[in-house]
């Protein structure tokens, strides 16, 4: 499959299962949970699904457990809204990019102070 097609895919997949997200994890209990990045396998038969969530820290830490008990539902909304040869399984994993960016945020401030 074309890099521009697994790009599309990839997209559509994102939008969907955010979709699906917001509705079956309601934010009071779960947090503000954020599907940040989708990577279908070319045979489209897995797919990494990257989230992050904000929230309490015990939302925080609870978001992949969440999205794991309802995998199945996940997968099956997937398959009702867009039609692939394969629904992919769902493989989620905490995107730890806004983490990173803070800290190192914090490591330029720290050479800022010492520097004055």
């Amino acid at each position: 499959m074309s890099l521009f097609r697994m790009k599309r895919v990839n997209e559509q997949v994102k939008r969907e299962l955010s979709s699906l997200v917001r509705e079956l994890l309601p934010v009071e209990k779960h947090g503000l949970i954020s599907v940040t990045d989708v990577d279908v396998s070319k045979d489209l038969k897995a797919a990494n699904v990257y989230v992050s969530g904000v929230g309490t820290a015990l939302q925080t830490e609870n978001v992949v457990a969440a999205l794991v008990k309802i995998r199945g539902t996940l997968q099956h909304g997937l398959a009702q809204k867009i039609a692939m040869k394969y629904t992919p399984h769902l493989l989620f994993k905490l995107d730890q990019g806004l983490e990173r960016g803070q800290h190192l945020v914090e490591l330029l401030d720290t050479l800022d102070e010492k520097k004055d």
